[in-house]
């Protein structure tokens, strides 16, 4: 291997066993803390399992691959459609960009709409979402399982091959610029827009010290996953337009050209760096999550009770600096609640 190829494959080395670490401590956290099992967090979870998914695609693409000599053949063929080639990373990063997308959606509704039950992302409706994502992203990348085939060269290498149909490769290239980027990214831009601006304008109002505690602990959540949703945006989109320009002018960005050489793999590496720092967002903006995932490190059960006692000093603390009103207010009794 040349020593760039040797640099990215450490890069990626490092990067997806982070991932899977990472990714997989918040699947832990949530699954077998009851104090964490929030619709939020669900869709957070599936979401670590989407990164998970690009993680494995890229190790199977630009780490495994690199240790033994890719077969021939039909066998060949078969091992870059469900292995080698790169197809699972694209089925992750569109349930990457569903989740998050959905996530928008349910944020903007718990800051402006919080005491509406028709808005309330219930068990059910959370079920049929997270199905309704996976079955998307997977419906959407088939063709990918059907055009990625071996050619043989001096290195042998998984590619798309469209022809004699190079316009329905050209238009799924487009598709995936709106499907992956586009789409999800506007839609994040709208909603979170959208949330700051009802803060902003003080449209977001409650006179019950619970219902603003609540209040306060949404909105620390919208802000991590806003974090979240720029990163996403900001590491995916280099990869899609030069995908996308690799279909149009492949003598520039096609397979073999400089640029796809060197500015694709950058690209790539991008995105096995999104799909790693979910994890670490997560602990930097809840103190909740990061005491959980300390207690799982330290395989620590927790209680509700403890979270609630350290939470209601907090509250009496803080209290003691409301305005009038709250202060007027009777000794409300505060309820759990199960956001990050």
């Amino acid at each position: 291997m040349s020593p760039a190829n040797i640099v990215f494959t450490l890069f990626f080395t490092v990067l997806i066993v982070i991932n899977l670490l990472g990714n997989g401590v918040v699947c832990v956290v949530v699954l077998r803390y009851r104090g964490m099992r929030a619709p939020i967090n669900y869709l957070l979870v599936n979401l670590a399992l989407a990164d998970m998914m690009v993680a494995l695609g890229i190790a199977s693409q630009y780490v495994i691959k690199k240790t033994y000599h890719h077969p021939y053949g039909t066998s060949g063929d078969y091992l870059c459609r469900f292995l080698t080639g790169g197809n699972f990373i694209w089925i992750g990063g569109v349930a990457s960009g569903f989740f998050l997308t959905v996530i928008a959606v349910e944020r903007y509704l718990a800051i402006t709409r919080p005491i509406r039950d028709r808005f309330r992302l219930t068990t059910r409706r959370l079920t049929l979402v997270i199905t309704i994502g996976w079955i998307f992203a997977v419906i959407y990348n088939l063709p990918l399982f059907f055009v990625v085939k071996l050619v043989k060269g001096r290195e042998n290498y998984c590619t798309e091959t469209w022809s004699p149909y190079e316009n329905l490769g050209k238009a799924f290239s487009v598709a995936c610029f709106f499907v992956y980027g586009a789409i999800p990214i506007v839609t994040m831009v709208i909603m979170y827009s959208r949330v700051l601006y009802k803060l902003w304008k003080g449209g977001i109002r409650a006179t019950l010290l619970s219902e603003q505690a609540r209040i306060r602990s949404k909105l620390k959540v919208t802000k991590m996953v806003i974090v979240v949703s720029i990163l996403y945006a900001i590491c995916w989109f280099p990869n899609l337009v030069i995908y996308m320009l690799s279909k149009f002018t492949p003598d520039l960005f096609g397979h073999g050209s400089y640029f796809f050489a060197d500015a694709f793999v950058v690209s790539v590496v991008l995105v096995a760096l999104n799909s790693a720092m979910n994890p670490f967002i997560y602990a930097l903006h809840s103190t909740k999550f990061l005491k959980y995932i300390k207690g799982a490190l330290c395989c620590r059960t927790y209680r509700a009770a403890d979270f609630m006692n350290s939470y209601n000093a907090n509250f009496r603390y803080n209290l003691n600096h409301d305005d009038g009103i709250q202060k007027k207010s009777k000794q409300v009794i505060l309820t759990s609640h199960n956001a990050l």
